[in-house]
């Protein structure tokens, strides 16, 4: 999948590497994440492989690696609950995680048939929050002290959009994966095909009896 900034990419057996600097203790991890733990790409390799969450690569245009977005399957069949991040603070604000977020939603929605995606962000993520705030996810509660950074508490937003509010905003261009025209020659070719076979070989055969 391709946007104006950045495209998605299957996991390779070289981003575990990757995905261990990111969630190392720092800046990046107690926003993106909400916890600060050390773990290595085996042991992060091991965790993504045997749970229900999945993962892509997000890359600039030149193919650099810059961050991950993920998605996990909720109770009901159709929900996910959505998370991600931006490796690198010098490229935050930049668009990079919005756009990524916005491919993996066009994504579910689009090709996965989701019903509603879920985001849980820490009050401590002024980022997330503002989004939140500008893109008018709807806002279902607050948790209370809810993540553990910088030895106190912090509440965290549980957001959501539903598939019919994904589709309403005007900027929305989803990605067919095959093009629209491709689609329509061949439902006309077939009508026509079975118009001609109607005439052709079932009506006679009718007039016959």
């Amino acid at each position: 999948m391709k946007g104006h900034l950045v495209k998605l990419k299957a996991i390779e057996e070289e981003d575990y590497e990757l995905f261990a600097k990111w969630v190392t203790p720092s800046k990046t991890s107690s926003l993106a994440r909400g916890v600060n733990d050390f773990a290595t790409s085996k042991e992060i390799k091991a965790d993504i492989e045997s749970g229900s969450t999945r993962h892509v690569m997000v890359l600039t245009h030149d193919n650099k690696k810059i961050g991950f977005i993920s998605w996990t399957p909720q109770k009901y069949e159709g929900n996910y609950l959505l998370g991600g991040v931006i490796g690198d603070p010098d490229l935050w604000d930049s668009g990079y995680g919005a756009e990524a977020g916005a491919l993996i939603m066009d994504y579910l929605f689009h090709q996965k048939n989701a019903h509603k995606l879920q985001f849980i962000n820490g009050l401590h993520n002024a980022r997330s929050v503002r989004f939140i705030m500008k893109t008018k996810l709807v806002i279902e509660g607050i948790l209370r002290d809810h993540y553990f950074i910088d030895g106190e508490y912090h509440d965290a937003v549980v957001s959501s959009i539903l598939r019919d509010e994904f589709y309403e905003y005007p900027e929305t261009d989803s990605i067919d994966s095959i093009p629209k025209e491709e689609k329509r020659a061949i439902r006309q070719e077939l009508n026509e095909y079975l118009s001609d076979y109607w005439k052709e070989e079932c009506f006679p055969k009718l007039i016959e009896r």
